[in-house]
């Protein structure tokens, strides 16, 4: 169907497949990658991008090594060169992330950890319109509804390929047509392992689905059985 997307769940992977897709990375990739403090955040930084090109790859028939992004001014890559055609996003949070794709529409996703000892509250004050906060304060763990929120924004950024703070001042509740800059972008939350949530975002105000799966090294299997989303049962059906 038009407009459907296919969302891929990333954790660790074998040392070997590490390996294989380090191999894979250009070479600004690989510089971002050694600029990083700690072995296991360029670990977990071949893990993402690599897994991103073996996605975005199979999808295009195209070499993964092959695939060129350019960035735009607020940080969003684009597919340029011999091998375009499809729309990718990327998020990661902690030890997990998220690749989405889609044929149709610019797509944004995002996954967040819930982080222990962050300051949801004034953050929360801060950030999010008066009503989301209040939910926010109000709710049975805060951290919680937080995440969901804060999800859902980062996913409308990236499909909009703008900037957060336009972002985090409207309204997200789930299923919600965003209106940006003169532009409609509708974000939906999907599913995510315990401690994390995540969301995902296309252009448009037209419904879509989401299908998701965990990425495993050697499957190629590109479209997961997609199910779609009912807010008003708030639940996924088949």
């Amino acid at each position: 169907m038009s407009g459907d997307v296919s969302a891929f769940l990333v954790g660790d992977v074998p040392s070997a497949t590490v390996t294989g897709l380090l191999a894979t990375l250009d070479d600004e990739e690989r510089r971002r990658a050694a600029r990083l403090p700690s072995a296991e955040g360029r670990r977990r930084f071949v893990i993402a991008h690599g897994v991103t090109r073996q996605i975005v790859g199979s999808c295009l028939g195209a070499p993964p090594a092959e695939l060129q992004w350019k960035v735009g001014a607020h940080g969003k890559p684009e597919l340029v060169g011999q091998w375009t055609g499809i729309h990718a996003n990327l998020s990661h949070s902690g030890a997990r992330c998220l690749v989405a794709v889609s044929r149709d529409r610019a797509v944004g996703a995002d996954i967040q950890r819930l982080v222990p000892g962050l300051d949801v509250l004034a953050m929360a004050r801060r950030y999010f319109p008066a009503d989301e906060a209040a939910d926010v304060v109000g709710a049975a763990d805060p951290a919680d509804a937080f995440a969901r929120l804060w999800a859902r924004k980062e996913a409308v950024t990236k499909a909009a390929g703008g900037r957060l703070t336009q972002v985090l001042p409207l309204p997200t509740p789930p299923g919600a047509v965003v209106e940006l800059t003169g532009s409609a972008y509708r974000v939906i939350d999907v599913p995510a392992p315990d401690g994390f949530h995540a969301a995902v975002a296309l252009a448009g105000a037209e419904e879509f689905r989401v299908g998701v799966s965990e990425w495993k090294p050697g499957v190629a299997e590109l479209m997961p059985e997609v199910a779609r989303w009912t807010p008003e049962v708030a639940q996924w059906q088949p």
